[in-house]
């Protein structure tokens, strides 16, 4: 039996929600593989790779992490994964490891399927040895991240990791939430101050924002 005008417009009108459907399923997988590269990248120390995640062509792009201030234009972005962030300076030393998970992400994107932004939380391990002192780390954050589609690839455009604690295994998050600092590395170096370091604070009620992110208005 052949199907009706009226049919027909409701058929081709299903078909268009199934390709809309599959096409932000394909974007929402894209970029949680591309945030999961970055995390394999640095944990087996390919951090001068990590640049070419981020927007190549695109004016406007930033990083911030922690408390480094915020890094503008690619090639600042890359002289800080290249120079602050140097591998062979980083891993001198036996007994390094530093790891750094994205999971739980909360992913929204624009309609148009050129831009989405996101959160992720972030739990870490990190070890490394000073002369003859040993020491072992563990630390919790959140990624937030804006991402734009760049000749049919996802990269970073604003991205931005905020540290909840980074402290010794020992004596927890309490007592010294925070033992590193990128700001006091003298090879940082950035464009514009840090706009926010809140880590945790056993004396004040602690935020940890921001929460999910509200869908794109248009």
């Amino acid at each position: 039996m052949a199907m009706s005008l009226k049919q027909l417009e409701m058929e081709v009108i299903k078909l268009k929600e199934q390709v809309a459907e599959g096409a932000y399923a394909k974007n929402y997988l894209d970029i949680w593989k591309l945030m999961s590269l970055y995390s394999h990248l640095y944990y087996v120390g390919r951090n001068a790779e990590v640049p070419t995640l981020f927007a190549q062509e695109t004016p406007g792009v930033t990083m911030e992490i922690e408390d480094s201030g915020v890094y503008e234009g690619i090639e600042s972005i890359r002289r800080f994964w290249t120079e602050v962030f140097d591998v062979n300076r980083m891993q001198r030393s036996p007994g390094w490891l530093a790891v750094h998970m994205t999971v739980n992400p909360v992913l929204e994107i624009h309609r148009s399927g050129t831009k989405a932004k996101g959160i992720w939380h972030s739990h870490g391990y990190v070890s490394m040895c000073r002369g003859e002192i040993y020491k072992q780390n563990i630390c919790m954050g959140k990624y937030i991240v804006d991402y734009i589609k760049e000749s049919g690839l996802w990269k970073f455009y604003h991205f931005n990791y905020r540290i909840a604690f980074m402290c010794d295994l020992q004596k927890g998050w309490v007592e010294k939430p925070v033992v590193a600092s990128i700001a006091g590395n003298p090879l940082n170096r950035p464009d514009k101050p840090t706009t926010y370091h809140m880590p945790y604070d056993q004396y004040r009620i602690n935020q940890f924002g921001p929460g999910p992110l509200e869908p794109y208005e248009d």
